[in-house]
């Protein structure tokens, strides 16, 4: 039997995928040797990983658990679920796997300054007729909007999930989704800007709607409302402990233990070309600087961190035009990064995420400990703590509404009472008072938030942001194979089905370049399974009929 090397470069959720699909089809004409190399000296599992508040823990109990924001499963992801089964958990005479903790939450709650909660709940629309009276049955009542702009959203998500993949890709791809909802037809009103325009695609996908490509963000708003107004079909999953302790370790304790080498603190400086292929790469750890040699490399690293590799070596300058597309893509990031308070009271609010619309941050959030086995919370901290608010900020660039200064300006700890403020106003806006200062315990905010010294002034920059699809991004983002034939991609910035990127698309891009390395080395092993994004069956007439109308160069025009 042939036997291989495989070094991953990069050990996040695609780094992890690619070393579990891979290794569970060792055996079929083919041995792979896995080794995993992680520039994180501490944990495995890249953004995705959780932080431990650095000493919150008192008398022998855990640091509190800290996240760079919520995690957030939503049911349109097939692959990494799917990844998710075939990792153990817990007794192994329990049969359990990891998939078995994620929990479903069961609603959508929209918090206001000023006005009552937005709660999301409808049924699956088979016509243009039910979206319009499923999105004012949500949208009309408390919001300032007009049943006028309702119906002209409902048609513009209908004209989405109606058109041919054709038409999105040659049409809206070049197209933004700020754009296409016209704002300018209702006066810019801000009701219509935060709800329907920034709502889901700013706050969840930390999406700028006035570069995002309309076919990437249109898409994904499709899917999460397809979600939403399904009862049928859970759209919001969330885990029920910290992301590292029932996810990541375990997953991390599966692959080492599967003859899967897992080296932490190993950070890839350079990659040496040589013959048209991959020669080595250079890796830097506190044992100073080697050279990794393998028959094949799976390079998992996000997009800015690939494209300074590729720029920090020069023999490959020029080799494929994929690289320069590569370190053009750089460009395209967006942070997205997250604050957790710690409370004495646990305080749900509701059972799943808020988004907060007309925060000038773009928060979104959610009450964890509610999903959290007790455990969690009473074995860490001072013992005190019974609640966790975890909060993401999505938009950088914006005043906040109470320190009046852009979230780039603030300290950690500005951004963290701006936060506070923002979601106490607008969860107690009711006359309730759920969130009260006095329950505060303690907050702790993402550390990849830090200063950076750019020639005298001190700035912050984010260690890990998040890449955005912006408009006629496609043609630019690379396939898993790239023309270098020992190297593979797997990175949410590849070409895939799930497409926005998220650690669905990594999970999916590292099956992607499995397939690839099967394939190229003659391995007899099944392929892993990949699923195209959800299109319902029940309109499939509607969209075969805009395929024939786009083949003759006409609009779209949702009949037939």
């Amino acid at each position: 039997m042939a036997r291989l090397s495989v070094a991953i470069i990069g050990g996040g959720v695609a780094g992890m995928s690619a070393a579990h699909e891979l290794m569970r089809r060792n055996g079929h004409g083919v041995d792979y040797d896995i080794t995993v190399y992680d520039a994180n000296p501490n944990r495995c599992g890249g953004k995705a990983r959780s932080i431990p508040a650095p000493n919150s823990g008192t008398d022998g109990r855990e640091d509190l658990p800290g996240e760079h924001g919520f995690r957030f499963f939503p049911g349109f992801y097939r692959h990494l679920p799917d990844t998710m089964e075939h990792i153990p958990y817990g007794d192994p005479a329990d049969d359990a796997n990891v998939f078995h903790n994620l929990c479903v939450a069961d609603r959508l709650e929209i918090p206001r300054h000023d006005k009552p909660p937005l709660v999301i709940s409808a049924r699956f629309p088979k016509s243009l007729s039910d979206l319009e009276t499923d999105f004012k049955a949500i949208f009309l009542e408390h919001t300032g909007l007009t049943a006028e702009m309702i119906e002209f959203f409902a048609e513009r998500i209908w004209q989405i999930l109606t058109s041919c993949k054709e038409r999105r890709l040659e049409q809206y791809e070049g197209m933004t989704w700020r754009k296409f909802l016209q704002p300018e037809k209702f006066g810019d009103n801000p009701e219509y800007v935060d709800l329907l325009i920034n709502g889901l695609s700013r706050s969840l996908l930390a999406n700028d709607p006035t570069i995002a490509s309309l076919r990437t963000t249109g898409d994904t708003n499709v899917q999460l409302i397809l979600g939403i107004i399904d009862p049928g079909h859970p759209t919001d999953r969330l885990l029920n402990g910290p992301t590292s302790k029932v996810w990541l370790d375990p997953w991390f304790d599966y692959l080492t233990g599967h003859d899967v080498t897992y080296h932490l603190g190993n950070k890839a400086t350079e990659i040496t070309f040589a013959g048209g292929q991959v020669e080595s790469v250079t890796i830097e750890s506190d044992a100073g600087t080697s050279e990794v040699k393998a028959d094949y490399y799976i390079f998992a690293l996000p997009v800015e961190r690939m494209a300074d590799l590729l720029d920090a070596s020069p023999t490959g300058a020029g080799l494929v035009p994929a690289f320069a597309d590569i370190i053009g893509l750089k460009r395209n990031v967006r942070w997205m990064n997250g604050v957790q308070f710690f409370l004495y009271e646990d305080v749900p609010i509701t059972h799943g995420h808020m988004l907060f619309a007309d925060s000038p941050w773009a928060i979104t959030g959610i009450s964890e400990a509610q999903f959290w086995s007790q455990e969690h919370l009473e074995n860490a901290g001072d013992g005190t703590v019974n609640g966790v608010l975890s909060f993401c900020i999505s938009e950088w660039d914006e005043p906040g509404r109470f320190n009046g200064k852009i979230a780039r300006d603030c300290t950690d700890k500005e951004l963290a009472m701006e936060v506070w403020e923002e979601v106490k106003q607008s969860v107690n806006a009711c006359g309730e008072e759920l969130i009260k200062d006095s329950n505060r315990h303690s907050w702790f905010f993402d550390p990849d938030i830090v200063d950076h010294d750019d020639g005298g002034k001190l700035t912050l920059t984010d260690a890990e942001p998040l890449f955005i699809n912006v408009k006629n991004s496609w043609e630019k983002r690379p396939d898993v194979e790239i023309g270098v034939p020992n190297m593979l991609l797997a990175s949410d910035y590849i070409r895939t089905y799930t497409d926005v990127a998220c650690m669905e698309a990594a999970n999916e891009a590292a099956r992607r370049a499995v397939n690839a390395l099967l394939k190229q080395t003659g391995s007899h092993a099944r392929p892993c399974k990949l699923w195209p994004l959800h299109e319902p069956d029940v309109l499939w007439f509607w969209r075969n009929h805009d395929k024939h109308r786009f083949e003759r160069g006409l609009d779209w025009d949702g009949k037939i």
